[in-house]
């Protein structure tokens, strides 16, 4: 290695390792937890691939292995995470912000209403989806295109906007349909199967997933290519724990980190000899890491090393391993051409 290569080496190690020095805030949120020896977090647990509980009755899902990631930073052990289900939105949001639980992870979109009309605070996006549709196959509907005069199921309770966006879509369109309301998206899609509908508009993944876990004959129905609105989910802590807040944040970036690394639950014993700097700064080599953040230096290597990095977890919950096959798409990593990327650790 030539002596300009080698310095440039060396420099960016230090501006990797050089966090300046920070003064420790206390987090009573993570106080609280250590002390319980239990993070409580809130899940649906009525939508596989997010959170649902498999045949031997333990959660399973994107959402639940976030909880599972949490509790491997702030206890060091992935296990020690007690589900409590929401049925809706409201309800989980509430209940974190009267302190019930730690996190809420409940495929939850992330809007202004919610950071700004409950005491609550965002982590950072986990999953990016969309409004969609399902039609049936022998409706002959293959695009947005082919409403006009058709019957939509939509959820219109708890807040929820589909209803609205729908009307708001066939007047630009210049199409008319008529809405089958629904108490929620769980009863819309009730109704669609009932045949009360042609087709039912939901969260994009919700729809997939109903469609190969609850129809008779998945074939029977189609999800339409478009999407069309911006439905950002992701998990919410309790507005003014703001340490806490950040702690979460950091575990969900190192998750994505992780896969862009290319650093494994397979490959992590390997990893560790890695001599790259951005590696070794997520493994825990440098102390002040964790300790900006009141947890042990190693917290992202025991994230990885229970839990997996974002395509691991994403693989088995709703990609091909998780039989749902629900394409990453904008939840792919930035180098795929997704909008994952994880922020700088240093």
């Amino acid at each position: 290695m030539s002596r300009l290569v080698h310095f440039f080496a060396l420099l960016a190690v230090l501006c990797l390792t050089a966090l300046p020095a920070v003064a420790q805030v206390p987090n009573q949120a993570l106080d609280a937890v250590k002390a319980r020896g239990l993070l409580r977090c809130g899940v649906w647990g009525d939508l596989p691939g997010f959170s649902a509980p498999d045949s031997a009755g333990l959660m399973r899902g994107l959402d639940a292995d976030f909880c599972r990631a949490a509790a491997a930073a702030a206890l060091g052990d992935a296990t020690k995470v007690e589900f409590l289900r929401f049925a809706s939105p409201g309800a989980g949001l509430q209940a974190v912000a009267a302190g019930e639980i730690d996190l809420l992870a409940r495929n939850t979109t992330i809007t202004l209403g919610r950071d700004a009309g409950f005491a609550v605070a965002p982590v950072g996006v986990l999953y990016f989806d969309g409004q969609g549709f399902l039609a049936t196959r022998h409706s002959g509907i293959a695009s947005l295109r082919d409403l006009g005069g058709k019957r939509i199921c939509a959820g219109t309770g708890g807040g929820l906007q589909s209803a609205r966006v729908v009307d708001r879509m066939g007047k630009l369109t210049g199409q008319t349909m008529t809405i089958v309301p629904a108490d929620d998206s769980r009863a819309a899609f009730a109704a669609f199967k009932a045949g009360a509908c042609e087709v039912v508009t939901a969260d994009r993944s919700a729809l997939a997933i109903r469609r190969i876990t609850e129809l008779p004959d998945p074939a029977a129905a189609v999800l339409l290519p478009e999407v069309i609105s911006r439905e950002p989910l992701g998990p919410w802590v309790r507005a003014g724990q703001e340490s806490w807040r950040e702690l979460m944040f950091w575990v969900l970036q190192a998750l994505i980190t992780a896969e862009e690394l290319g650093i494994t639950s397979g490959n992590l014993a390997l990893m560790l000899h890695a001599d790259d700097p951005e590696v070794r700064m997520l493994l825990g080599f440098d102390p002040a890491v964790g300790a900006a953040l009141g947890v042990a230096p190693d917290f992202a290597l025991q994230v990885i090393r229970q839990v997996g990095n974002y395509g691991e977890i994403y693989e088995r919950t709703l990609g091909p391993a998780s039989g749902i096959g629900l394409d990453r798409g904008l939840s792919d990593i930035w180098l795929r051409g997704g909008l994952m990327f994880g922020m700088p650790m240093r």
